[in-house]
């Protein structure tokens, strides 16, 4: 991979609860899907639109190189701090809401990660619903129901009064964005 290769970004996280989408801008209603292609891979973040369940054909696009060190760092620190979200998903103390997981999903020759929502554990395995259009893979589409291999899970984030836990990939986003979308960003991290 050369130094040149990039990244492309879209959008910053996967929905907000009720009482997010109210006090939130829908500018800030997004999330991060994350898409390998040969040598080169693609990290897309897709914005939400008017509804809780909808997802937005409106990509914002930034640019990060693909051997960023930040970003195999973030997906790193989301890997390790996983067992904190399934104790709080199974466990859920303070009202959390709208758990969310990041998923490496391949076809016969490309790999894209998506936010996967509607988490849900049973019978020992672990279930997620395709939260936007595929952009690469063909074996995939928006609404898709399906199994979440723990392997393949490349973040992860979830709410908690208002404030997002996790998301540990959109930090990495900032020093690509405007400082006034950064600050946007920023109050909405529960550790930003």
């Amino acid at each position: 991979m050369s130094a040149g290769d990039n990244a492309r970004f879209l959008g910053y996280y996967p929905m907000a609860s009720k009482l997010s989408w109210m006090l939130l801008n829908v500018e800030l209603l997004t999330h991060m899907i994350m898409k390998c292609a040969a040598h080169t891979f693609f990290l897309l973040i897709t914005g939400l639109v008017a509804s809780l369940s909808g997802c937005s054909k409106q990509d914002k696009t930034v640019d990060v190189a693909e051997d960023d060190a930040e970003m195999a760092a973030a997906i790193t620190k989301a890997r390790d701090t996983l067992p904190q979200f399934w104790q709080t998903f199974e466990k859920r103390e303070h009202g959390e809401s709208d758990f969310s997981l990041k998923v490496k999903i391949t076809d016969k020759k490309d790999t894209e990660h998506f936010w996967l929502t509607e988490i849900e554990r049973k019978d020992g395995k672990t279930l997620g619903t395709i939260n936007n259009d595929p952009d690469i893979v063909k074996n995939v589409k928006f609404g898709d129901r399906m199994p979440i291999p723990e392997a393949d899970i490349s973040d992860w984030l979830y709410m908690r009064d208002g404030k997002m836990v996790g998301n540990y990939t959109l930090r990495v986003l900032f020093k690509k964005m405007p400082m006034k979308e950064v600050e946007k960003y920023k109050k909405m991290l529960a550790d930003p």
